[in-house]
C-alpha cells in the first residue's frame, strides 16, 4: 500500500514540461539513435567536406565540360533518400562515405561534383536553399530546385558566405519534405515516432485527472445523532 502511494506521489510530481521534454527526446533519439551525427551534419553546411584529392579516379572517367561533368555525377551516384541510404532523415555525408556508398541524395551529388571541379580547377559557387543543395558554375542551366533565387546561403569562390532572403515555393519544400521525411522512413521508425509521443499524451491525460482528484476536496460523511 505505502509503494503504491509512494508510486502515485511521483507521478504527482511529473510537470507538463517533464512530458514535453521526454516527448522531444524520445522523437529525436528515434530520428537519430545518435545525435552527434545531426550535430556533424550542420556542421558540414558551414564547412563542406569538399576533397579534390579522394576523386582521382573520378576525375580521370569524368569529362572535361562542366555540364557533363554534372551529368556524370548524377548517373554515378543514382539519387536514394537519407532514410534509405544512412538510416536517418537527414544527414550531411563525408565525401570518403559518399564515395562508399555509391548514392545518395542532393548532398552526396554536391559534395563529389563540388571536388571534382576543385580537382580539374573548374570555378564554382555552392548554394544551399531550405530543400536542396547544388553546385553553381558558368554556363549552368537553371531550374525549378536550382535558382539563385531560391537559395539563402551562398559559398562564394573565395570561401565567403552570403546570406540571403530565399523564394522558394514552399508548395515544393512541404513536398519534398513529406517525401524524403515521412514516405521515405521504414516502417517501424514510423511506428516508434508516433509510440513516444502517444504514450506521453495518454500519460498527461492521466496526470490531469489525478491532479483533478487531489485538489477536489472531499465532503464531510454525516453522522446520524
Amino acid at each position: 500500500m505505502k509503494k503504491h502511494e509512494g508510486n502515485i506521489r511521483f507521478l504527482g510530481q511529473v510537470k507538463n514540461y517533464h512530458l514535453l521534454f521526454m516527448t522531444l527526446l524520445w522523437v529525436l533519439l528515434v530520428l537519430y539513435p545518435n545525435p552527434f551525427q545531426l550535430g556533424k551534419s550542420i556542421q558540414r553546411i558551414l564547412q563542406p567536406p569538399v576533397n579534390p584529392a579522394m576523386v582521382a579516379v573520378l576525375v580521370e572517367k569524368a569529362p572535361e565540360h562542366p555540364r557533363a561533368i554534372e551529368e556524370y555525377v548524377l548517373e554515378t551516384f543514382p539519387y536514394q533518400y537519407d532514410w534509405q541510404t544512412y538510416g536517418m532523415p537527414w544527414y550531411f555525408p563525408t565525401l570518403e562515405e559518399a564515395l562508399e556508398k555509391g548514392t545518395g541524395d542532393c548532398k552526396t551529388r554536391f559534395v563529389v561534383l563540388a571536388s571534382i571541379f576543385e580537382a580539374k580547377e573548374i570555378p564554382y559557387q555552392l548554394s544551399f536553399s531550405l530543400s536542396h543543395f547544388w553546385v553553381n558554375y558558368e554556363g549552368k542551366e537553371e531550374n525549378s530546385w536550382e535558382t539563385g533565387k531560391n537559395a539563402f546561403l551562398l559559398r562564394e569562390d573565395d570561401g565567403s558566405l552570403k546570406l540571403q532572403v530565399p523564394r522558394e515555393d514552399q508548395r515544393q519544400i512541404r513536398q519534398n519534405f513529406v517525401d524524403g521525411f515521412w514516405h521515405a522512413m521504414p516502417e517501424h521508425r514510423k511506428v516508434l515516432l508516433l509510440l513516444g509521443p502517444g504514450i506521453n499524451l495518454a500519460l498527461g491525460i492521466f496526470l490531469y485527472g489525478l491532479r483533478k482528484s487531489r485538489k477536489t476536496p472531499s465532503r464531510p460523511v454525516a453522522v446520524d445523532a
